[in-house]
């Protein structure tokens, strides 16, 4: 039986959700080569689950159902880590947002007429403003960021496997 795209997308996402958090912990508190090691390896990481599910199809397997198996794993592991994230910046660390925002700040003037120093004034006049994003504004960008790049992965991914499939075939002297 098949399963489907939906279904076997909300399964992986579940883990996957679990892996975005701990990168954003990880993150958080100063493990920073973990952190960019896991946000290196979510190509891959995406890449499993989809080959996964691909193989599991086998020669019923379409373009379509794979691209929509990346879309679901990267929302519902987003909604996951989503939900983590607000906790955190909502309830156990409220200065979070400024603090982080303080120290972009704080950078003013260490690398003038570059982004960096751009970045810092501005962080310093948003905290002037008191113009400070609430935590579910920043989770509902980075959802919605997740999802399109994701998406654009999957699709990628997807290509990939279709290439493989249509050459596999080819090969055999089957032309689907």
């Amino acid at each position: 039986m098949i399963q489907s795209p939906y279904r076997r997308g909300a399964d992986d996402g579940f883990i996957f959700g679990a892996y975005l958090t701990v990168m954003f912990f990880a993150s958080v508190f100063g493990l920073s080569l973990l952190a960019g090691v896991m946000a290196v390896c979510v190509p891959l990481v995406i890449y499993r689950f989809m080959l996964r599910y691909h193989r599991s199809l086998g020669p019923l397997g379409s373009f379509p159902m794979l691209w929509m198996q990346g879309v679901v794993i990267f929302f519902c592991g987003m909604l996951i880590a989503g939900a983590a994230l607000v906790v955190f910046m909502k309830w156990i660390s409220p200065d979070f947002v400024v603090e982080q925002m303080r120290a972009v700040a704080a950078v003013k003037g260490t690398m003038p007429g570059t982004q960096v120093d751009l970045a810092a004034d501005m962080a310093r006049k948003m905290l002037d403003a008191n113009f400070v994003p609430a935590p579910i504004e920043i989770v509902v960008e980075m959802m919605m960021l997740a999802i399109v790049t994701g998406s654009l992965l999957s699709m990628t991914l997807s290509g990939l496997f279709a290439l493989r499939r249509r050459r596999e075939s080819g090969s055999r002297g089957c032309n689907i």
